[in-house]
């Protein structure tokens, strides 16, 4: 498969998605959605290194905007993803992070800010392509995985009050993961291809949550739908890419019962533009906006996302890290 394809699935996954480790606000660390670096033939290594922030100062009650401007949540990643061909057909990834989280409040004129860091949750996905690796023009791909609870979840204020479960860099849970993701290239324009995904995160729970409680973060699907084509850029080639995603997360749960303002459903549209520096490097740029949001309760909903990030790929069979 040549790096046009490549390239085309690593960006479409490397897309500012949100995931794990999110409660009412959405400002956890992107993983389930960062999931998959692309099918490939036997003995291809890749990996993508990515950094991206969001930005969370939309109060919402239902699908309405409050003009309340005194909240604001960014959070900060570094995202690791690497993957090792087995076969044609079979291949493992392996996800880690680096999160920081801020927080602000503003009232009465008087700001009580909060902010964590530290190492995320990791997450491991086998994939298996189960249409013909012969066939670049439609590619078809089924995984499953687990997240696992590497990140801490037990942080505290400086005064040692405990913090909330959206705050932490980890969740404390093992989830398992779901995903199903499917491309094709265009007849008429072989630049250009169609792509769609399907993300489940099934959460487990954290017994542990406060000491001895239990808090369980709401199961999540995500829906996502991109289109790619790739232009010539001097003797370069240029990726440009639009995705449409959509996310619905159900109510999270403190000791069995459903906590308010968590869960929602949201809409996001994100064009993207990646450049080509040689068949195995590449470095891309996308942003993403929220076109429709409708959530439980109250809460803070993302204004906007911004990631930037790079692919390598390398064939361990018969190449040394050349670029």
């Amino acid at each position: 498969m040549d790096f046009r394809y490549f390239f085309i699935w690593g960006w479409a996954f490397l897309l500012p998605f949100t995931s794990i480790g999110q409660t009412c606000c959405s400002g956890g660390v992107p993983i389930s959605g960062n999931l998959g670096l692309p099918p490939n033939d036997i003995g291809i290594w890749q990996m993508s290194l990515g950094y991206d922030i969001n930005v969370l100062k939309t109060l919402k009650e239902s699908s309405g905007t409050l003009q309340d401007k005194s909240r604001e949540r960014t959070t900060q990643s570094v995202l690791f993803q690497t993957g090792y061909s087995i076969s044609n057909r079979w291949s493992l990834d392996l996800f880690m992070s680096y999160v920081k989280q801020e927080r602000r409040i503003r009232q009465f004129d008087q700001t009580d800010y909060v902010s964590t860091n530290g190492f995320g949750d990791a997450a491991v996905l086998a994939k298996y392509r189960l249409t013909n690796p012969d066939n670049p023009r439609l590619i078809f791909t089924l995984a499953t995985g687990a997240k696992i609870p590497t990140g801490k979840s037990d942080l505290t204020r400086h005064d040692g009050i405990p913090l909330n479960a959206d705050l932490q860099p980890g969740s404390g849970s093992w989830d398992a993961l779901v995903w199903v993701n499917g491309i094709y290239t265009l007849q008429l324009r072989p630049t250009a291809t169609i792509s769609s995904t399907m993300i489940m995160s099934l959460k487990g729970k954290n017994r542990n949550y406060l000491g001895d409680e239990t808090y369980q973060f709401g199961n999540e699907l995500q829906l996502l739908v991109t289109l790619n084509d790739n232009f010539p850029l001097w003797n370069k080639v240029i990726d440009t890419s639009m995705t449409l995603r959509y996310r619905k997360a159900l109510r999270d749960r403190f000791n069995d019962l459903n906590m308010p303002n968590t869960g929602g459903d949201w809409v996001f549209l994100a064009p993207g533009l990646a450049l080509n520096i040689s068949p195995k490097l590449a470095v891309n740029a996308n942003v993403e906006l929220p076109i429709f949001s409708k959530v439980e309760g109250t809460q803070l909903s993302p204004t906007f996302r911004v990631q930037t990030g790079l692919f390598i790929k390398i064939n361990t069979k018969n190449e040394y890290l050349k670029f």
